[in-house]
């Protein structure tokens, strides 16, 4: 397993700061672990965070079956 450094925990926890309330409450209550940099970069990109929302409900919702 790869060892992570004190400044990537850091930046992981800048980057979930960064995001939405919603976004953040969804991916602290998940199963799957996202990661918050991936996120917001994909944020970035143009990807709106309600459809990402949608997508990590959708995945919640399936895997509680």
């Amino acid at each position: 397993m790869m060892k992570r450094t004190r400044s990537s925990l850091v930046e992981a926890m800048r980057a979930f700061d960064s995001l939405p309330k919603p976004l953040r409450q969804a991916i602290a209550g998940a199963a799957f672990v996202y990661d918050p940099k991936e996120t917001a970069a994909r944020i970035a990109r143009g990807r709106k965070p309600e459809t990402i929302l949608r997508g990590i409900l959708r995945f919640e919702r399936r895997t509680a079956r």
